[in-house]
């Protein structure tokens, strides 16, 4: 049976890359409905950034970590604002680089620069600490570019080895008020019944609908209604462990990490829900054999 969304209406709550989940979801016969939840806000860069930017210029870090490729695309602008951006590009030519996953890894490429370790797949943060443990860090300057808000690890972990680690914030994740009413209308859409499946690309997508829900009293028939009534994507474990966390289970966690494996998986499903259609020819000898099958 051919792959086919069949017409579902897919909620999602993709930002930057929005047009391009949109477009994934109408190649695969659905019809998208998108309800940003995160803004992406650049940091503006005060002393203590500048500082810890121009230390890296230096060459004052031996490892650099690289959490996301905003992060990372984020970090070669400032450089370039500072007037630093070869520095930054020869410092880090120099450093041992570690990208968590392929995001930043396409962020550094544009800069002809390529990371000396890539956490494997499903890019988490257990792959990122193991990427780690291959490293001797005891005594290393380590520089953490952040995604878009400070954790615990990898900084807890480098520490406990002995690392001396900086962290960086180069953009920070945001609800703004046109997020948060579209959100509105997307809860009500599917409280509503009006939607079939909702695919989940990061954590902070849960955290935010679940925070306009709970602020306009509609957590309990979200949760109700996601749970019972539509399929939900979570493009990976990370993503999925805070769809959990909701006390939702996700029906949809693709092997690979990635957007387009995460909408084949949801036409996988939806193809798999479908009734079986009857074998033409089980049919026609039943109708010959006088077994009554209707014309």
């Amino acid at each position: 049976m051919p792959r086919s969304l069949s017409n579902l209406v897919v909620a999602h709550f993709e930002s930057r890359r929005a047009a391009e989940l949109d477009s994934l979801i109408r190649k695969h016969g659905g019809v998208p409905v998108s309800a940003p939840a995160v803004s992406e806000v650049p940091v503006e860069f005060g002393v203590a950034e500048r500082e810890v930017l121009l230390r890296l210029a230096a060459g004052n870090f031996d490892v650099v970590v690289l959490l996301t490729g905003f992060g990372t695309q984020r970090l070669l602008e400032e450089g370039a604002r500072a007037g630093r951006l070869q520095e930054t590009i020869a410092a880090l030519w120099r450093a041992t680089v570690v990208a968590r996953g392929p995001k930043p890894v396409h962020a550094l490429r544009q800069h002809g620069l390529k990371p000396t370790y890539v956490a494997p797949e499903p890019n988490t943060t257990r792959e990122l600490l193991a990427t780690l443990e291959r490293i001797s860090v005891a005594h290393q300057r380590v520089l953490i570019v952040n995604a878009g808000e400070s954790v615990a690890e990898p900084t807890a972990s480098l520490r406990a080895r002995g690392a001396h680690p900086t962290e960086l914030q180069t953009y920070t994740w945001a609800l703004t008020s046109e997020n948060a009413s579209r959100l509105e209308d997307t809860i009500d859409d599917i409280v509503r019944g009006e939607v079939g499946a909702a695919l989940f690309t990061t954590q902070v997508q849960v955290r935010h609908l679940f925070d306009v829900a709970t602020r306009i009293g509609r957590a309990n028939e979200l949760a109700t209604s996601l749970r019972e009534h539509v399929l939900v994507g979570a493009v990976g474990p990370t993503t999925a462990r805070a769809i959990v966390d909701q006390g939702i289970e996700p029906d949809i966690v693709p092997e690979h990490p990635k957007m387009g494996h995460l909408v084949v998986a949801l036409a996988d499903r939806v193809v798999q829900s479908r009734p079986e259609a009857p074998d033409i020819a089980t049919y026609v000898r039943a109708v010959l054999d006088g077994l009554g099958a209707p014309l």
